[in-house]
């Protein structure tokens, strides 16, 4: 089976917006992230893309959304993405954390929610990460 691929969301002028969100976390932060990341895309399905390996689907209106989980220094860290566009294909939107249940910034999952609709009408929009 093909492996998994990522891609990151940019801008309408190209700005990949989720590696400004990566760059600005501390050196460990990117090393769990990394870690979580591609233990991810080691799985041969979506089936091991589960709470176990650092992933959780969101429910309700943000059901489309996925978040890696992993911890550093007491933050929960959340980046959100989606699965797509394009088959085998996980996209990352934007960093967020989560403390006691609630998601930081706020509204974050409506972030993420818009610029997954927004990617799905240009997916030009999903770029190579750069990590």
């Amino acid at each position: 089976m093909a492996p998994w691929g990522v891609r990151c969301f940019s801008n309408p002028r190209g700005e990949d917006l989720f590696d400004r969100d990566y760059r600005n976390q501390a050196p460990e932060t990117r090393a769990e992230f990394r870690a979580t990341l591609n233990g991810l895309l080691a799985q041969e399905d979506i089936t091991g893309w589960s709470r176990p390996n650092g992933f959780n689907r969101l429910s309700g209106r943000y059901r489309q959304l996925g978040k890696l989980r992993f911890k550093v220094s007491n933050v929960q860290h959340r980046p959100l993405g989606f699965f797509g566009p394009g088959r085998r294909t996980f996209t990352l939107l934007i960093w967020a954390t989560e403390r006691d249940g609630k998601f930081y910034p706020p509204n974050i999952r409506d972030t993420a929610l818009r610029r997954m609709n927004e990617m799905m009408v240009d997916p030009r929009r999903a770029r190579e990460c750069n990590f």
